[in-house]
C-alpha cells in the first residue's frame, strides 16, 4: 500500500495549442517524486514533439512556419526548464542516436528561412552541447559526468553530420537580411562554431572551402568590442591560425590590424578573452611574414606593457596569458627586426626584472625558461671563443671540399637537401618510421609469419662487375675459391626456381659470362681451397694485428693495447693512451640511481647565464686548455721519423700537484677524446667547448677528457657550452660518468655515474648560420681524492684500439675444433685505418657444409657518439664465440658476417 502513496508536488500544467489541434493540457514540470504514469506521459510528450519537428523538416517550411516556431519553442523551453527531470529527459531524447534528433535539427536549420525558429533551433543545439551542470554536491548532481560525456558525444555528432558547414551557410545567409533577430542569431551561431572550432581538426578546411574567411574577418571587425561575440570569434581565429593556408590568407586580408585593435580594446586585465587572443598571436606569429607585420604595427610595445603589469593579478589564467605572450616573443625573435623591437622597447630590462621577481613556485619554471631564451636570443651576437676553423680536418681524396665550412653540409638541413638532390631515396632523419612500416607490412603479408627460405631467396643484390666480384671473394673464403663460389651460385640458381623467376633478364647473361671465365679466374686462387675441410679454422688478414700473431702469452693485454693504439692514425696526433681504455675499464655492473633534477639549481643557473650575457665584463675569463694551440705547437715540434710508443703514466702522477695554481688541468689528446677548449669563469667553474666533426663546424655531443690537479671533496662545475640538440637525456635523469685512477689502484676499477645539479638549457652563444643559440650541459662533480687523475665522459667509451685488441685476444683463444673464426680488412678508412670484417661459424664438415648455411650480416657503431652500440656488439661476439649449446647451434646453422665498427674514424677522433 505504501508504494501507491506517491505524492506529486508542485505540479504545473501547461497548454499545448498547436495549429489545427485541440487544446491539450499536460504536466511539464514535476518534483523529484513522480508516478510511473506521469513519467511515461512526459516521455511520450517528448516523442510527440520530436516527431512533429521531423514532419516539419520534411515538409515545405514556408507552409509550416508557425507550427515550426511553436514546436521549436516548446522543445527549447523543455531543454532550458528549471525542473531538472524535465530538462534531462528532453536532452536524453535528443542525445539518443537512434532518435535521429541531431540530424533533424541540422536538416531543419539548413532549410529554415525563419529567424525566430532558427534561434530556437540554435538554442536547442547549444543546450545539447553545453547542458546546465549543477554545481552543488547533491544527489541531483551525481550524474554530471554522464551529462558531460553526452554533451561531448553530441558535439562530435554535430561535427560528423556537417553541422559546421550548415552553421557557416546560415551565417552567410543571415548577412543579407535585415531582421531584429539577426544579432541573436549571429551570437548563437558564433557560440556554437566556437565550440566546434576547438574540437574539429578540419574546421579551417571547411571554412576555406566555403570561401568564408573574409566573412569571419568582417565579423571580428564589427564585433571586436562586443563581449558576447568576441570570445567565440577568437576561438574560431585560433583554429584558423593553425592552418598555414588560412593564416596567410587572413594576413593578406589585414587580420593583424584587427587583432591589434582587439588587443587595445581588451587591455591587460587577465580574463579568458585576453588569453585566447594571446593564443591567436602565438599561432599567427609562426609565420615570418606575420611576424614582420606584427613588428611594424607595434605589437611588441603592447606585449612589453603586458609584462609591466603581470604581477598585479593572480591565478592560473595569468600564467596562460604570460606563457602565450612569451611564445609570441620567441617567434618574433626569429627575425632581426623583432629582436631590435624588443630591445628598443626596453624588453631586456622588463624581462630580466620578470626573471628576478619570478616566484619560486614550480608553475613558473616554464615561463622563466622562455624568458631566458628570449633574452639570450636578443643579446648582441656572441660567438664561441674559438676559431671557426677546427684543428680536426684533412683533405678528402678526389673531392673539392672546403674544410670546416659552417655552411657546407654541416647541419641537418643541408644533409637532407643533399639527399634530395641525389635522388631523394632516403633521409637519415625520417627513414626510421618508414622502415618500421615496411617491416610491419612484410610481416603482415604472410599472416604475421615470415617464411625464412622465401625471405632469403627473395633478396637479390644489384649486379657487380667481374673485378668487383673477384675482390669480394676474399670476404667469403669459407665458401672456397672464386670458381667454387661461381659454381655454387650457378647450382643454387638452378635448384631454386623462385630465385630464377625473380631474376631480371638482363642479370642472367651477366651470370653466364662470369661462369665462362671461371677457369681463368680460378688460376688466381689456391687450388687447395676446393677441399674446405683442410682449411684452417682461423685466419687473420689484418695488417695491424699480424705483428702479434707469434707473440707468447707473456705479451700482456696492456702491452698489446699500447702497441695497437700507437699504429692508429688520428686527425689530431695523440700524446697518450687513456688509463680507462688501457686497463679495460667498464661499468660496475650494477644499477645506479638516476639524477634527481633540482628546480632551484636549474633556475639559478638560468639566471646566472642571463646575467653573464647582460654583464659579460663581470665574469672571469682565463683559458686553461686550448687544443688548437697545443696542436699547432705539437705539429711544429714533432718529427715524422721517430715514432714513439704511446703509453700511460697516470699512476706516477696521482697524489702530486701539477703546478702552483689551484686550476684544474685538462687533456683530451687520446683516442676517442673530445675537448677543444676550457675557460675558467669562476674559482671552481669552467666553460668547456667540444671539438666539431671533421671538416665541419657542427656536431657536438660526445665528450671524453682527462682532468687532474683537483682538491678532494670540493665541488667543481663544468659547463659544456656548445651542445646542439634541442633536448637531452640529461633532462631525464642521465649522468656523466667518472673514472678515477686512485680508485682503480685501490681495486675499485670502473666507470661510475657522477654529477649533481645537472641542467640542460639554451645559452647566449649563437650558432653560425643558424639563427639559433647553442645549449649548455652543466653539471657539478665532487672528486673523492685530492690530486687524482680522473676521466669524464658522456658514456662508457669503447675505442677502436679496444676492438682490435679484443680481436687479437679472440684469435688467441679460439678453439679451431669448435668454430671457424676469421678477421679480414673490409676496407681502409679515409685516414688509412683498417675496418675489420669478422666471420664466425662452425667448421666445415661433410654432414654440415658451410655453403648450405645462411648468412647473417651484423653491423654497429654507425654513429660514433653512441658507444653503447659497441658494448652490445662486444657482448654479441663473445656470445657467438662462447662454448654454450645455444652458440654452437647458431654457428651450425648460420655464417655470421660482422662489421663491429662501421664509423671507425669517428670513434678514433672522438666525434
Amino acid at each position: 500500500m505504501e508504494s501507491c502513496l506517491l505524492v506529486i508536488k508542485k505540479s504545473r500544467m501547461k497548454r499545448c495549442n498547436d495549429k489545427g489541434d485541440k487544446e491539450n493540457w499536460f504536466p511539464v514540470e514535476v518534483d523529484d517524486v513522480m508516478s510511473p504514469g506521469s513519467k511515461t506521459s512526459d516521455e511520450a510528450l517528448n516523442d510527440i514533439l520530436l516527431e512533429k519537428l521531423k514532419i516539419c523538416s520534411t515538409n515545405k517550411l514556408q507552409e509550416t512556419g508557425e507550427t515550426l516556431r511553436s514546436i521549436a519553442a516548446k522543445i527549447h523551453a523543455r531543454v532550458t526548464a528549471s525542473d531538472r527531470k524535465t530538462r534531462e529527459r528532453m536532452l536524453e531524447k535528443l542525445w539518443r542516436k537512434n532518435s535521429g534528433a541531431m540530424e533533424i535539427l541540422i536538416a531543419t536549420l539548413e532549410n529554415c528561412r525563419d529567424n525566430v525558429a532558427s534561434c530556437s533551433m540554435l538554442g536547442i543545439l547549444r543546450e545539447c552541447i553545453s547542458p546546465r551542470i549543477p554545481k552543488t554536491k547533491s544527489k541531483a548532481s551525481k550524474n554530471k559526468n554522464t551529462l558531460r560525456t553526452n554533451s561531448r558525444m553530441a558535439l562530435s555528432q554535430l561535427i560528423n553530420m556537417g553541422g559546421a558547414q550548415s552553421l557557416i551557410k546560415l551565417l552567410m545567409n543571415s548577412q543579407h537580411t535585415d531582421v531584429i533577430m539577426i544579432e541573436v542569431l549571429v551570437q548563437e551561431v558564433l557560440w556554437i562554431l566556437g565550440q566546434i572550432a576547438q574540437k574539429d581538426q578540419k574546421f579551417a578546411l571547411k571554412v576555406k572551402s566555403l570561401n568564408s574567411l573574409k566573412l569571419f574577418h568582417s565579423l571580428l571587425k564589427q564585433h571586436y568590442n562586443q563581449t558576447k561575440t568576441l570570445l567565440p570569434l577568437l576561438l574560431i581565429f585560433k583554429n584558423l591560425a593553425k592552418n598555414c593556408v588560412s593564416q596567410q590568407a587572413l594576413v593578406r586580408d589585414g587580420i593583424v590590424h584587427t587583432l591589434e585593435k582587439t588587443f587595445v580594446y581588451l587591455g591587460y586585465s587577465p580574463h579568458m578573452k585576453l588569453r585566447t587572443l594571446m593564443e591567436c598571436f602565438k599561432y599567427f606569429t609562426a609565420s615570418k611574414l606575420c611576424c614582420t607585420k606584427f613588428v611594424k604595427i607595434g605589437i611588441v610595445h603592447l606585449l612589453m606593457r603586458l609584462f609591466e603589469r603581470w604581477d598585479r593579478f593572480d591565478g592560473q589564467i595569468r600564467l596562460k596569458i604570460c606563457n602565450n605572450a612569451l611564445n609570441t616573443l620567441q617567434h618574433l625573435c626569429a627575425i632581426k627586426t623583432g629582436r631590435k623591437a624588443i630591445i628598443s622597447n626596453g624588453g631586456l630590462q622588463l624581462l630580466y626584472r620578470f626573471c628576478t621577481n619570478c616566484p619560486e613556485d614550480k608553475v613558473y619554471d616554464c615561463l622563466l625558461s622562455r624568458v631566458c631564451a628570449i633574452i639570450n636570443q636578443c643579446l648582441e651576437k656572441k660567438e664561441l671563443p674559438v676559431p671557426k676553423v677546427s684543428p680536426a680536418r684533412f683533405t678528402l681524396p678526389g673531392a673539392n671540399v672546403r674544410a670546416n665550412s659552417v655552411d657546407s653540409g654541416s647541419d641537418a638541413e643541408s644533409q637532407v637537401n643533399s639527399v634530395i638532390s641525389a635522388g631523394g631515396s632516403y633521409s637519415d632523419l625520417e627513414s626510421g618510421e618508414e622502415a618500421d612500416n615496411v617491416l610491419g607490412n612484410m610481416g603482415k603479408s604472410n599472416g604475421d609469419v615470415i617464411d625464412e627460405n622465401k625471405f632469403f631467396a627473395g633478396v637479390i643484390t644489384s649486379q657487380r662487375s667481374d673485378d668487383d666480384l673477384i675482390g669480394y671473394n676474399i670476404f667469403f673464403k669459407e665458401l672456397g675459391s672464386f670458381k667454387s663460389q661461381l659454381s655454387l651460385a650457378r647450382s643454387s640458381t638452378n635448384e631454386e626456381d623462385q630465385v630464377l623467376d625473380t631474376l631480371e633478364e638482363k642479370q642472367r647473361p651477366k651470370l653466364t659470362k662470369l661462369c665462362k671465365h671461371k677457369n681463368s679466374i680460378d688460376l688466381m686462387k689456391p687450388r687447395s681451397s676446393k677441399n674446405l675441410s683442410s682449411n684452417l679454422s682461423t685466419e687473420l688478414s689484418l695488417n695491424r694485428l699480424k705483428t702479434f700473431e707469434g707473440l707468447t702469452t707473456s705479451f700482456t693485454d696492456q702491452h698489446a693495447y699500447c702497441a695497437i693504439a700507437t699504429k692508429v692514425r688520428s686527425v689530431i696526433e695523440f700524446v697518450k693512451v687513456a688509463y680507462p681504455d688501457l686497463v679495460g675499464g667498464d661499468g660496475l655492473g650494477k644499477l645506479e640511481p638516476l639524477n634527481s633534477k633540482d628546480r632551484q639549481v636549474c633556475r639559478s643557473k638560468l639566471l646566472t647565464c642571463v646575467d653573464r650575457g647582460l654583464h659579460p665584463s663581470s665574469t672571469m675569463q682565463e683559458t686553461v686548455f686550448d687544443l688548437d694551440a697545443l696542436t699547432n705547437n705539437h705539429s711544429c715540434q714533432s718529427t715524422q721519423t721517430d715514432e714513439r710508443l704511446l703509453c700511460n703514466w697516470d699512476e706516477l702522477r696521482v697524489g702530486k700537484r701539477g703546478n702552483d695554481s689551484r686550476q684544474l688541468q685538462f687533456e683530451s689528446r687520446f683516442e676517442s677524446g673530445n675537448l677543444r677548449k676550457v675557460i675558467q669563469i669562476g674559482p671552481r667553474e669552467y666553460d668547456l667547448i667540444l671539438t666539431p666533426d671533421v671538416n665541419s663546424g657542427s656536431r657536438h655531443q660526445w665528450f671524453y677528457f682527462e682532468v687532474s690537479n683537483m682538491e678532494a671533496n670540493i665541488s667543481y662545475t663544468f659547463n659544456i657550452v656548445n651542445c646542439e640538440k634541442a633536448n637531452s637525456q640529461f633532462n631525464f635523469g642521465m649522468k656523466p660518468i667518472l673514472f678515477s685512477v686512485i680508485e682503480a689502484q685501490l681495486g675499485r676499477s670502473g666507470w661510475v655515474r657522477t654529477g649533481t645539479d645537472i641542467c640542460y638549457y639554451r645559452n647566449c652563444y649563437q650558432r653560425p648560420g643558424k639563427g639559433k643559440n647553442y645549449l649548455t650541459t652543466s653539471f657539478t662533480v665532487t672528486f673523492p681524492h685530492g690530486y687524482d687523475v680522473c676521466y669524464l665522459a658522456y658514456h662508457f667509451p669503447y675505442t677502436y684500439s679496444q676492438l682490435m685488441t679484443n680481436i687479437w685476444k679472440w684469435m688467441k683463444s679460439t678453439d679451431t675444433a669448435k668454430l671457424y673464426f676469421r678477421a679480414v680488412n673490409l676496407c681502409d678508412s679515409l685516414n688509412g685505418n683498417e675496418n675489420p670484417l669478422l666471420t664466425i661459424t662452425a667448421p666445415n664438415s661433410v654432414r654440415n657444409p658451410i655453403q648450405d648455411r645462411k648468412i647473417i650480416f651484423l653491423t654497429s657503431r654507425v654513429h660514433p657518439g653512441e658507444s653503447n652500440a659497441s658494448w652490445v656488439m662486444r657482448g654479441t661476439l663473445e656470445a657467438l664465440l662462447g662454448n654454450s649449446t645455444y652458440a654452437s647451434s647458431l654457428r651450425d646453422d648460420y655464417v655470421f658476417k660482422v662489421v663491429p665498427m662501421l664509423n671507425n674514424e669517428g670513434v678514433i677522433n672522438g666525434w
